[in-house]
């Protein structure tokens, strides 16, 4: 009897162990990994760049919600990283496992972070689900996630608020839906969570309540899994560090998963840069394909984007019930816009903790730019705010607002050469607006009618006057067009430049450089992901690093070419004549050289 016992004892141990080594090996496919790069270790000294913001001001551009739902926030607190463990993980929230995805470290506040979260992370209190019709506190994205930016040079690490972020979205977003998979699936990872999220001593009904959330939480993310997940074609095309498409994302967020509809799936093939926002208010369009004039719908538009929820299917898709958080959205903008150009967030000058600048290179720049760069990007900021007190001035539009707005410089897409298909994915997409009614409708028309269907029922809830309406709209006549799409890109000023690389709008030129040479000297393949910065040539160092993306020019929307200096016609790609290697550099001094009205030239330590 004792040799049977001892054999079923050993039988079950090796039962046992078969299921964890068949469980270790199918969770360590390629489809349960979280590839990024290890933690990047903060500088010695710490620094922001002055860009006419007060601490506060920071605070809430960083932390204000927008209406946006990653998780409930109780469970985002508790759920632990995706590593295959029995014995538990560290938790998802960790500051420096975050951080390998880029994510920049911010300060407590009792108010607006209580827990130390990110920058680019808000907890809102009372998010409205519109499929529950119930409001409960959740943590959500703002657009200070993608738009906060940090640069490492030497024992230096300095922030530049409204430049872009080196964060990796799509491996953030997969990390998380496998930590939300795993603690359903683990034995003993969700007893765990339970415990974390109730405390020790709950009750059954707590227990079933959690449960059921949790489990029709998941339920309600199987119909983008199955229609959009890995394998589906829809995200296969990785965008990497400091890029997404952002259009395809909204659209799809909008017409396929908010209407339910899967045939309304397009393939996101144009990822693209995430923009600097300093001056983008005050532009009469945005978007690098020129595309959207009204800032709310623009905010809005981002919101949903960055998973804000709104109910476009059954008998009630025309209340367009949705969660965005248009006061939060309204408090961002004023932040970034103040009340006139320039008085807002502010484009950062040259940071005093890197190289001197040479004012003999400036002054050459400054001749090289005049003649070839400013016929699109404009001139400097102080001639441009010179202009803008005219009474006719030539660089600004006046609306029937009596609102002045900085005419940016738009460039068929065919004269510039660059990547066509951020430009023409937009334009050719449509969508079956489904129960809303309107048939089957182009990408732009779509979005303007979800849009603005959440907005005016925003007005019409809060009983805003006109007056009022058109000062949320940043100050837009609601007659204009909000939105167009057209083959073109848009040029826009260059001040702060220096801060936002990889370049071109879809990332494509890794340092300033290469986007002043010719095509056959640009690199075909480049590393990003990296936070250390080149001053010379000015980027980020493209070296290769474990965990970083390969950015390979070849890929669908990643094309290096247009916006080429060389010799021959203009047109076609070619903007301007091919220029000496002193030359290049003469024009990159001189970029780096442009500044602010009313900032310091230094940059503040902490």
């Amino acid at each position: 009897m004792k040799r049977i016992a001892i054999a079923a004892v050993l039988i079950v141990i090796v039962i046992v162990l078969l299921v964890v080594a068949g469980g270790y090996l199918y969770l360590n496919k390629p489809e349960f990994q979280v590839d990024v790069p290890a933690y990047q270790n903060p500088q010695e000294q710490f620094s922001r760049a002055e860009q006419g913001w007060t601490d506060d001001q920071r605070l809430h551009f960083h932390h204000t919600p927008q209406g946006t739902r990653l998780v409930p926030y109780d469970w985002f607190m508790a759920l632990e990283q995706p590593c295959f463990s029995l014995f538990g993980c560290d938790l998802f929230t960790n500051k420096t496992y975050l951080a390998r995805f880029g994510f920049l470290s911010s300060q407590m506040d009792s108010n607006l972070n209580p827990d130390g979260l990110p920058i680019g992370f808000a907890r809102q209190q009372n998010f409205y689900d519109p499929e529950t019709k119930t409001t409960y506190p959740v943590v959500g994205l703002t657009c200070a996630a993608c738009h906060t930016g940090e640069l490492h040079y030497g024992k230096y690490a300095v922030q530049v608020d409204g430049a872009p972020a080196m964060i990796e979205v799509t491996e953030f977003q997969k990390a998380l839906l496998l930590a939300v998979g795993f603690t359903q699936k683990i034995p003993f990872r969700y007893g765990r969570f339970e415990k974390r999220v109730l405390g020790p001593n709950a009750s059954e009904d707590q227990r079933t309540d959690l449960k059921q959330r949790f489990t029709a939480f998941i339920d309600s993310a199987q119909f983008e899994l199955d229609n959009a997940g890995p394998g589906k074609g829809i995200y296969d095309n990785q965008a990497g560090f400091d890029r997404t498409d952002a259009l395809t994302r909204i659209g799809n967020q909008v017409f396929a998963v908010d209407m339910h509809n899967a045939a309304n799936f397009a393939p996101a093939n144009a990822p693209v840069r995430f923009p600097q926002v300093w001056d983008a208010s005050w532009f009469n369009w945005v978007q690098y394909n020129s595309s959207i004039s009204d800032p709310l719908v623009r905010n809005v538009g981002e919101s949903l984007g960055v998973r804000a929820a709104v109910k476009l299917y059954g008998a009630d898709a025309k209340d367009f019930g949705n969660s965005v958080h248009i006061e939060g959205l309204k408090e961002l903008e004023w932040l970034l816009s103040g009340p006139a150009p320039y008085q807002g967030l502010r484009p950062p000058n040259w940071p005093s903790v890197f190289p001197s600048l040479d004012e003999k290179k400036i002054a050459r720049g400054a001749e090289l730019y005049k003649s070839i760069c400013q016929p699109c990007h404009l001139p400097s900021v102080d001639e441009l705010v010179a202009d803008l007190k005219k009474p006719q001035p030539t660089y600004w539009w006046e609306n029937s607002q009596k609102k002045r707005f900085l005419i940016v410089k738009d460039v068929k897409e065919s004269f510039v050469g660059t990547d066509p298909h951020e430009a023409t994915d937009f334009i050719n997409r449509t969508a079956d607006t489904g129960d809303l009614g309107k048939g089957r409708v182009s990408a732009g028309v779509g979005l303007d009618l979800v849009t603005n269907g959440i907005v005016n029922k925003f007005f019409d809830k809060t009983k805003l006057t006109p007056e009022e309406q058109i000062e949320w709209r940043g100050g837009r006549d609601p007659r204009d067009p909000p939105v167009r799409a057209e083959p073109i890109y848009k040029a826009r000023p260059l001040t702060g430049i220096w801060a936002v690389s990889p370049y071109l709008h879809n990332g494509s030129i890794p340092n300033l450089y290469a986007l002043l040479s010719p095509q056959n000297e640009r690199p075909n393949t480049f590393w990003t992901g990296s936070k250390e910065f080149d001053p010379v040539k000015v980027g980020h160092d493209t070296s290769e690093m474990k965990g970083a993306y390969l950015y390979d020019v070849a890929k669908p929307g990643n094309s290096n070419r247009g916006h080429e200096f060389k010799d021959g016609p203009r047109g076609n790609g070619v903007v301007g004549p091919a220029l000496s290697p002193d030359d290049r550099f003469a024009i990159i001094e001189y970029l780096k050289s442009l500044q602010a009205p009313g900032v310091q030239s230094s940059s503040k330590n902490k």
